[in-house]
């Protein structure tokens, strides 16, 4: 005897119901152990040395700008760096600031030749020049050093 088509389309309502409800709790324990259960990646390290404490925070996006080269090759850098902090009210501020700060490493650079960063002495001098330029913008705190990640001149 053949069922009725009313049968017929309850049934695959029923089951459509009980997928969506299925998929929909598998999607929810998902969400819940991702933001709840995994550990949050910090933006810093926080590094003992003996009795000072200092903060680590890497500056994220690589860096790629045009160099002042002169004649017709054009010349590119490409860099990424970390900066050591002396508190975490700084590396706050910076956070707020990143967009700040690549634009400065992006002004202190476009000047630059490629001749002038190979050399060990030039590769200090940017060093000294990019901290020296966030420390000018910062209220309060200071950044200690900068740790050069990626540095490739093309």
């Amino acid at each position: 005897m053949p069922e009725k088509p009313g049968k017929i389309n309850q049934i695959i309502i029923t089951v459509t119901v009980c997928l969506l409800i299925f998929f929909a709790a598998v999607f929810g324990a998902t969400l819940f152990f991702i933001y709840k259960i995994m550990p949050v990646k910090e933006q810093y390290t926080k590094v003992t040395a003996g009795t000072e404490v200092k903060y680590l925070m890497p500056i994220g996006e690589e860096v790629l700008l045009n160099l002042a080269d002169p004649g017709l090759k054009q010349r590119f850098l490409k860099l990424n760096f970390t900066l050591v902090l002396d508190s975490e009210t700084t590396q706050a501020e910076l956070i707020k600031r990143k967009a700040q700060v690549r634009d400065i490493v992006i002004r202190i650079c476009r000047v630059k030749t490629s001749e002038e960063l190979r050399e060990k002495e030039g590769n200090d001098i940017l060093r000294n020049e990019i901290i020296t330029a966030i420390n000018e913008i910062l209220p309060t705190g200071k950044v200690i050093d900068l740790f050069f990640t990626e540095f490739i001149v093309t």
